[in-house]
């Protein structure tokens, strides 16, 4: 099947152009949606001020507004309505078959669903795929005719004709809610990354209640928890990243080591779910306007190959992207600094003290730091290589990055990430 990642034009000039500093300092986009956050979101009664619930109701004029949820995230659905039902009389379609990594079929079941029933105002309640299905049938709501797997992100989606989207989070890491990109999964197991002109997917409201995700499971915890430190930690260190994007990355990255393991330990403490929900939301604002690396391609190639919770693998691929990284640019010695753990002597020994605590995280909580150990069978692997080294590059995060990786390069980080060994950056194929 082909992709609009596979364009030529675009993998050819797109990623340097974008990133080209002359082109950055003309101009600067910084897009977010409105962000609530708190533990009072969804009150029944009106308080003496306008509240969030007033601000999103204005914007559904036929009182008509459709749910996007999963089987799990629909428990938290009549929270969500109650307020509006009963302050703003809106009525609600539940729909509740969002499945793990947005497959396009489940997409348009979606759309056709909205299409029946019309709202101008669209609530996304769950994780990332959750999110992710609502953004992909949001676009088919408005537009039927769109072909998601070639749309280019340089054609304007032209969105917000019949509905605006409303992101209410139920886990804390992929930061959906407040991104600009769909992550939809297809039939021959490709993961691709669709959105327009960027600000377009971005919701118009995040509403953030850390009640939500209070008693998540520890490894859903890790993962998307590890999915967000990936999320800062790319949206530092690539090429757009900004002043403005630096800072709030480096925030969310120290806010990841502090409290992600509490939120692990213990599903039931809530200062840990408001940190790492906010953390989560802080991590995918830079995500959104400077970009992804190289550990969302190979994260997303191998997620989507193997159903591999996408927080584990992307994180997985980060310890490579650092070695790979560091030939073009010292950026890393900020995040060792905001850690305390550079060493003042030696850029290298800095970057093996940020790998090791970054892998020290992932022991702490339970996540994988091969392939192997994220059970993939050697003799599998080795079958489908050819596969991921021909989907890899294809995939967008892989283009804007500092510089393109050969496929013997590739090959050796795939083999290297296999086993949990790091790469000789010292060889002939690295120089």
């Amino acid at each position: 099947m082909s992709y609009w990642s596979h364009e030529y034009l675009l993998r050819t000039w797109g990623g340097p152009m974008v990133q080209a500093e002359f082109l950055k300092e003309v101009q600067k986009p910084f897009f977010v949606p409105r962000i609530f956050s708190g533990l009072n979101l969804f009150l029944d009664k009106a308080g003496l001020l306008p509240d969030a619930v007033d601000l999103v109701a204005k914007e559904c004029k036929t009182k008509r507004a459709f749910i996007v949820t999963d089987e799990y995230a629909v428990r938290y659905a009549p929270k969500v309505m109650g307020p509006y039902e009963k302050r703003h009389g809106i009525k609600f379609e539940v729909w509740a078959k969002a499945k793990p990594d947005a497959p396009i079929d489940t997409v348009k079941d979606c759309a056709r669903m909205m299409r029946q029933f019309g709202p101008d105002l669209i609530f996304a309640i769950g994780g990332g795929s959750s999110m992710d299905t609502a953004k992909g049938a949001w676009l088919l709501y408005e537009h039927p005719d769109a072909d998601i797997e070639i749309l280019s992100p340089l054609v304007p989606l032209n969105l917000r004709n019949k509905a605006k989207l409303v992101a209410v989070p139920t886990t804390s890491g992929t930061g959906s809610e407040v991104t600009g990109i769909a992550v939809i999964s297809f039939p021959d197991g490709v993961k691709l990354g669709t959105g327009g002109a960027l600000p377009e997917f971005v919701p118009d409201f995040a509403l953030l209640d850390p009640t939500l995700t209070v008693g998540m499971p520890p490894q859903l915890t890790a993962g998307t928890g590890g999915d967000a430190l990936a999320h800062a930690i790319d949206g530092f260190l690539v090429p757009r990243a900004d002043e403005l994007n630096q800072a709030i990355a480096l925030k969310a990255i120290r806010m990841v080591f502090e409290w992600l393991p509490r939120a692990y330990k213990d599903g039931t403490d809530l200062m840990p779910r408001i940190k790492m929900q906010q953390a989560a939301m802080m991590a995918g604002i830079p995500l959104c306007n400077a970009g992804s690396g190289i550990s969302h391609a190979l994260g997303h190639t191998i997620g989507g190959l193997y159903h591999i919770h996408h927080g584990a693998m992307v994180l997985l691929f980060i310890p490579y992207e650092l070695q790979v990284y560091a030939k073009a640019t010292d950026r890393y010695l900020e995040i060792c600094d905001v850690l305390g753990i550079r060493d003042s002597g030696s850029a290298a020994q800095s970057l093996s003290n940020l790998i090791a605590k970054i892998r020290g995280l992932m022991a702490e909580v339970n996540l994988p730091v091969s392939l192997q150990d994220a059970g993939i069978s050697r003799s599998d692997f080795a079958g489908n290589l050819g596969t991921i080294l021909d989907q890899a590059p294809t995939d967008p995060a892989f283009y804007f990055g500092w510089f393109d990786l050969t496929r013997e390069q590739l090959e050796d980080l795939f083999m290297c990430a296999y086993e949990g060994r790091l790469l000789d950056m010292n060889s002939e194929l690295w120089r």
